[in-house]
C-alpha cells in the first residue's frame, strides 16, 4: 500500500504543472479521469479510493498512471487484444455502468441513470472474445478495426432495445465470427433498432444461426461502406421490424436460409410494440445489395409485408431445389412479399435456376414505375418445372377433397320428359345403405370449349370405405316418359376419391329404370374439368419457375423489364388476377417445356394471368417453348378470362421450339398459341404482330368472343402470320372441299369459339400451309369497318354462322380453299351490307371467293361492295349453280360462266356511260366459274362492262391490296365481260 501512495504522491505533484489523464486500471478496465479534478485523491477509508463519485476498492487497483489522452467524455474504448485486452471508461460515466472483463470478453451495463448517449468504440483482434452491452438508453458502435471471434456465443450482442448506431470507420475492415452449436441469435445481434454508417468495411460469419439479426429496424444510411456477409447456418439478416437501405454495399453470401429476412414477429423474450414502425417492410432507397443462395426454397430477400425500391441496385443468384415438407412445397424466389412488391426505380438483377424457382413473387400485388429513378429489371427464372415427390397428394386424414356432380340438361332445363321438367335441381348425398349424408348446396362453373357448366360438390375430409351415390327430388315425367309416373331419381355408385378432387357428368340420356326408379350413369370428367396443374401449383404437387408472380395484380406502368425462362411449364410473368401493362419496355422469351400432369397439361407462357389489360409499352414475347403460349388468360377450367389491348405495341413470336405435342391419350392434342383467351379478347388499339412457324400453331385462340376495334371507330393494326403446317395425321376427305381429317391441329390466325367482330383498325393475316385458315369465329363473323386483309391457304374467313360484311373493306385470298366460307346453312349466311369485300381464291375446283353451300343464302343489305371469283357452290342438291341470289337492295350479278382473271391488271366495273364504281386487281392468275358482282351505285336492269388495264386507277377515295373506290382508270382499257344488274 505504501508503493502505491508514494506512486500517488508523486503523480500529484506532476499535476500541479500538467494538467493530463489520470488513468485508474481494475482488473482489464482503466478508468480515465481528469487529473487535475482527481488530485486530491480522497480515502474514503484505508481501503477505498473515491475518484468523481466512484469508489475503488484499493486492493482491486492494478496501476495508476497519467498519459497524454484527452478524456473525451461518454467514449468508452474496447481495445481487444486476446487475454490482454482493456477498457477505457470515462470517469464521469464510470459510477453509472458496471464494467466486466474477462480476457477477450467484455460486458458492460448500463443503470438506469445514464442520460446521455454513450459511444463504444471497439478496435483491436480477439480470437476468443466478445462484447456484450445492455442498457435503457440509445447507444453508438464505433468499429474501428475490429476482428472478433467468439467461439461461444454472439461476437456482439446489444441488449439495449433503444437505437444503436453503428459506425464502420473509414479506411478499417471490421470481422465478427460466432462459434457453432450456441444458442445464440446471431453472430451480430441487436435487440434495438440499428443504424448503420460510415465508410468502412464489416465481415460477419454466423456459425450457429443468422449473421446479424435485429429485433427492431435496420437502417442503412448513405454513407455507408460495405457489410458482406460471408457466411451464415440461417439467414443474413434476420429483422423484426422494417430493413431500410439508403446506401451502401451489401453482400450476402454463403447462407443457409434467407438472405434478408424482415418477419414482423420475434421469438425475443419481449413482445414487438404494434405500431407504425412494425411494418414487416424491406425499401431500397440507394445502394447496392448482392445476395447469393444455394439452399433449397430459401429467399434472397423476404419481407413479411411490403418490398419497395426507388433507386439502387439488387443484384440476386439463386441455385438449389425445392424445400418439400409432407403438406407444402416451398420455392427459391429472389425477391418475396408478404404483401406487396412496389418498385419505382434502381437496377433489379436475379437469375434464379431452383427448380420452381421465381424472381419477383408476393403474395399481393406487384406494381412496376420508374418515378423516382430509371428502373431497369433483368430476370432469369430457368428452374425446371415437374411434381415434387413426397407431397401429400390426398388420403391423409387431414386431407380435404371433393366429389362434384353436373347434370347435362340442368342448364337448358329439360329432362327426358321434355322441356321444363325438374329433374335434378337439388343434389342429395347418401351412402349406398341409405343414410343420408347431406345436401350440395355449394356450387362452381366451370367451362369446356364455349360452354358452362355448373358443378355442385361435397367436401370429403378424409378417407372412407364407403360408397356413395347421388339423389334428387322425385320427378313426375311428361308425356315422354309415360305420362306423370312419378319416379325415385338416383344416381349409380362411386367410391370416395383417392388423393385428388373429382368430376363426375350425367346425361339425361345415360339412364336406366327399374320400377319406378331411374338410375342415372355417372361419367368420370376429371380430365377435363379438374384444375389446371398451373393454377393449383401453390397449393398442389405440381411446380414451375416464374420471373414475375404475384397473388393478386401485376401493373406495369415503366421500366425496362427483361425476363427469361426455360424450365418445364415456366411462366415469364404470372398473376392469379389482372396482369395491366401501361407503359414501359417488356421483354419476354419464355421456352420451357410442355407437361402433362393427370390428363391435364401446363405450358410456358409470357403473360398467364386471370385477365390481361394492355394500355400501352412495348411488349416484345418470344415463345421457345413446346407449345408454348405468349399471352394465355383466364383457367381451362373456368369461364373468367379476358384479354384487353387498348394501345401499346405488343410483337409476339413464336419460334421453332414451340412445336406441337401429342399426349398419350389419342386426340389430345396441344399446340403453340401466340395469344390465348379462355373467356373473351378485345383488340380496341395499339399495334399487335403474332407470327408463328410451328406446326398447328394459331396466333390468336379465344374460347369466347374475339372483338377487334371500337364502335367509335378506332382500332388497332393487327399483323398475325402462320407458316406451320397443320399437325398430326391427316387425310384429304374429298367432298369436303380439300379439309382434311384426322387429330391433327391446323395452324390458323384467329379461332374463336364464340363470334369475331371486327370494328375498325387494320389486320394483315397471312397463312402459307394445309389447314390453314385466317379467321375463324365458330359462332359468327361480324366486319363493321376497318381494312382486313387475308392472304390464307385455308378458309381467309370462316364460320358456323352468319358472315357479315356491314362496313369497311375487306380483301380475301385463298390459295388453297375458300376465300369467305359460312356453313350457316341459311339465308344471310353471306350478308353484303356497305362494307367493301374482294374475295376469290385460286384453287380451282369447287373452292369459291363466296362459298355458303347455297347461292340463295346471300343477301345484299346496303349499299356495300362485293366481289368474288372462285369455283361453283358446293354441297350438291343444294342449287349451288343458280345465277340468283337470296335478296338485294341494290344491282348485283351473279356470274356462271368462265372468267379468266390474271394478275398484274387492274378491273373495273364501269357505267354505260363508263363511269368506274370500282375497280380490283388479283394476286395470282385464275378461272372464276361462279363470281358475284355488286357495287354502289348499281341498279337492277342496268348494263355494265368490266374493263381491264395495266395502270392502276387514280384519285380512288380509298384503296386496300388490290381493292380501289372511287377514281378513275388509267391506261388502255380492254374488255373482259358485261353483264346487265339484276
Amino acid at each position: 500500500m505504501k508503493r502505491i501512495l508514494i506512486f500517488t504522491m508523486m503523480l500529484t505533484a506532476a499535476m500541479a504543472t500538467i494538467a493530463q489523464t489520470l488513468n485508474i486500471q481494475v482488473g482489464q478496465v482503466i478508468y480515465q479521469v481528469p487529473a487535475d479534478s482527481a488530485g486530491k485523491m480522497p480515502f474514503a477509508n484505508a481501503s477505498t479510493l473515491t475518484v468523481m463519485q466512484k469508489a475503488y476498492d484499493i486492493s482491486s487497483i492494478t496501476r495508476i498512471y497519467i498519459d497524454n489522452s484527452e478524456v473525451t467524455d461518454n467514449l468508452i474504448i474496447v481495445d481487444f487484444n486476446n487475454d490482454n485486452t482493456t477498457v477505457k471508461v470515462p470517469g464521469n460515466i464510470a459510477r453509472k455502468l458496471t464494467v466486466s472483463a474477462n480476457k477477450g470478453h467484455v460486458a458492460i451495463v448500463q443503470d438506469a441513470t445514464v442520460d446521455e448517449e454513450i459511444t463504444y468504440q471497439l478496435q483491436g483482434q480477439a480470437e476468443n472474445g466478445s462484447f456484450y452491452m445492455n442498457g435503457e438508453l440509445k447507444a453508438s458502435l464505433l468499429l474501428n478495426g475490429l476482428t472478433l471471434n467468439n467461439p461461444d456465443s454472439a461476437a456482439i450482442n446489444i441488449r439495449d432495445g433503444k437505437r444503436i448506431s453503428v459506425e464502420l470507420a473509414s479506411g478499417t475492415t471490421n470481422t465478427l465470427t460466432d462459434g457453432a452449436n450456441g444458442s445464440q441469435k446471431a453472430c451480430f445481434a441487436v435487440k434495438g433498432h440499428t443504424e448503420f454508417k460510415g465508410g468502412g468495411t464489416l465481415n460477419i460469419t454466423g456459425n450457429t444461426a443468422h449473421a446479424f439479426w435485429g429485433k427492431e429496424y435496420v437502417e442503412l444510411k448513405k454513407t455507408v461502406g460495405a457489410i458482406n456477409i460471408l457466411g451464415a447456418v440461417g439467414d443474413g439478416f434476420n429483422i423484426n421490424q422494417y430493413f431500410l437501405q439508403k446506401g451502401g454495399a451489401v453482400t450476402i453470401t454463403g447462407v443457409g436460409d434467407d438472405g434478408l429476412q424482415v418477419s414482423y414477429e420475434t421469438d425475443d423474450d419481449d413482445a414487438i410494440v404494434d405500431d407504425a414502425e412494425n411494418t414487416g417492410n424491406i425499401d431500397i432507397q440507394g445502394g447496392s445489395l448482392d445476395i447469393t443462395t444455394t439452399g433449397n426454397g430459401v429467399k434472397a430477400i423476404k419481407a413479411a409485408n411490403d418490398f419497395g425500391m426507388t433507386a439502387g441496385t439488387v443484384t440476386i443468384n439463386q441455385t438449389g431445389s425445392l424445400k418439400v415438407d409432407a403438406d407444402d412445397i416451398d420455392y427459391a424466389v429472389g425477391v418475396k412479399a408478404g404483401h406487396n412488391i412496389v418498385i419505382n426505380g434502381g437496377n433489379v438483377n436475379i437469375t434464379n435456376t431452383a427448380d420452381g424457382g421465381k424472381g419477383l413473387s408476393a403474395d399481393g400485388n406487384i406494381t412496376i414505375d420508374q418515378s423516382s429513378a430509371t428502373t431497369v429489371i433483368d430476370i432469369k427464372a430457368n428452374g425446371s418445372g415437374g411434381v415434387a415427390e413426397g407431397v401429400n397428394t390426398g388420403g391423409g386424414d387431414d386431407k380435404s377433397y371433393r366429389v362434384y356432380i353436373n347434370y347435362s340438361g340442368s342448364s337448358s332445363g329439360s329432362g327426358p320428359g321434355g322441356s321444363g321438367t325438374n329433374l335434378w335441381q337439388k343434389f342429395y348425398l347418401y351412402k349406398s345403405d341409405g343414410t343420408y349424408v347431406g345436401q350440395l348446396t355449394n356450387s362452381v362453373t366451370k367451362q369446356s370449349g364455349y360452354s358452362s357448366y355448373t358443378f355442385y360438390y361435397y367436401d370429403f375430409q378424409g378417407p372412407s370405405s364407403d360408397t356413395y351415390y347421388f339423389k334428387s327430388d322425385n320427378y313426375t315425367s311428361g308425356g315422354g316418359w309415360g305420362g306423370g309416373t312419378t319416379y325415385a331419381i338416383q344416381s349409380q355408385t362411386f367410391s370416395v376419391p383417392n388423393g385428388s378432387d373429382v368430376y363426375y357428368q350425367m346425361s339425361r340420356d345415360g339412364y336406366t329404370t327399374s320400377g319406378t326408379t331411374r338410375t342415372f350413369t355417372l361419367n368420370n370428367v376429371t380430365s377435363t374439368y379438374s384444375g389446371s396443374s398451373d393454377s393449383g401449383e401453390d397449393s398442389g404437387t405440381s411446380y414451375n419457375a416464374s420471373g414475375i408472380k404475384a397473388d393478386s395484380a401485376v401493373t406495369i406502368n415503366a421500366g425496362t423489364i427483361t425476363i427469361a425462362n426455360s424450365g418445364d411449364m415456366s411462366k415469364s410473368i404470372k398473376s392469379k388476377q389482372t396482369v395491366t401493362i401501361n407503359g414501359g419496355t417488356l421483354t419476354l422469351s419464355p421456352s420451357g417445356a410442355i407437361r402433362v400432369i393427370n390428363n391435364d397439361a401446363s405450358y410456358s407462357t409470357g403473360i398467364k394471368a386471370l385477365d390481361c389489360v394492355i394500355n400501352g409499352g412495348t411488349i416484345g414475347i418470344t415463345v421457345g417453348g413446346q407449345c408454348g403460349k405468349g399471352i394465355s388468360v383466364g383457367n381451362n377450367t373456368t369461364s373468367n378470362g379476358t384479354l384487353t389491348v387498348n394501345g401499346g405495341s405488343l410483337n409476339v413470336q413464336l419460334t421453332s421450339g414451340a412445336t406441337g405435342y401429342g399426349s398419350a391419350s389419342a386426340g389430345n392434342r396441344h399446340t403453340a398459341k401466340g395469344l390465348k383467351s379462355d373467356g373473351h379478347m378485345m383488340l380496341y388499339g395499339g399495334d399487335i404482330t403474332v407470327a408463328t412457324v410451328t406446326a398447328g400453331a394459331k396466333a390468336i385462340k379465344v374460347n369466347g368472343n374475339y372483338i377487334q376495334g371500337t364502335t367509335s371507330g378506332t382500332g388497332p393494326t393487327v399483323t398475325l402470320s402462320t407458316t406451320g403446317a397443320r399437325y398430326g395425321t391427316s387425310g384429304s376427305s374429298g367432298g369436303m372441299g380439300g379439309k382434311t381429317t384426322g387429330q391433327g391441329g391446323a395452324a390458323k390466325g384467329v379461332k374463336a369459339e364464340g363470334t369475331c367482330t371486327l370494328n375498325a383498325g387494320q389486320t394483315v393475316i397471312t397463312t402459307q400451309q394445309d389447314g390453314g385458315e385466317g379467321l375463324e369465329g365458330k359462332s359468327g363473323v361480324t366486319i363493321n369497318g376497318g381494312k382486313h386483309y387475308f392472304k390464307c391457304y385455308d378458309d381467309c374467313v370462316s364460320s358456323a354462322g352468319l358472315v357479315v360484311f356491314n362496313d369497311g373493306m375487306t380483301v380475301a385470298y385463298s390459295f388453297g380453299n375458300d376465300a369467305i366460307d359460312s356453313n350457316a346453312g341459311r339465308s344471310g349466311a353471306i350478308t353484303i351490307g356497305n362494307g367493301a369485300v374482294l374475295a376469290y381464291s385460286s384453287k380451282g375446283g369447287a373452292e369459291e371467293g363466296l362459298d355458303c353451300d347455297n347461292n340463295s343464302y346471300i343477301r345484299i343489305t346496303g349499299n356495300g361492295y362485293a366481289i368474288s371469283g372462285g369455283g361453283s357452290q358446293g354441297g350438291g342438291g343444294w342449287g349451288g349453280s343458280s345465277s340468283s341470289i337470296g335478296s338485294s337492295v341494290q344491282g348485283y350479278y351473279l356470274s356462271t360462266s368462265n372468267l379468266s382473271y390474271s394478275a398484274g391488271r387492274y378491273y373495273s366495273i364501269l357505267t354505260s356511260n363508263n363511269t368506274p364504281l370500282v375497280t380490283y386487281s388479283v394476286e395470282a392468275g385464275f378461272s372464276s366459274s361462279l363470281s358475284l358482282f355488286t357495287a354502289k351505285g348499281m341498279t337492277s336492269g342496268s348494263s355494265y362492262t368490266i374493263k381491264y388495264s395495266t395502270s392502276a386507277p387514280t384519285g380512288a377515295t380509298d384503296s386496300w391490296h388490290g381493292l380501289y373506290l372511287g377514281g378513275s382508270t388509267s391506261g388502255t382499257l380492254s374488255s373482259f365481260t358485261s353483264f346487265s344488274a339484276k
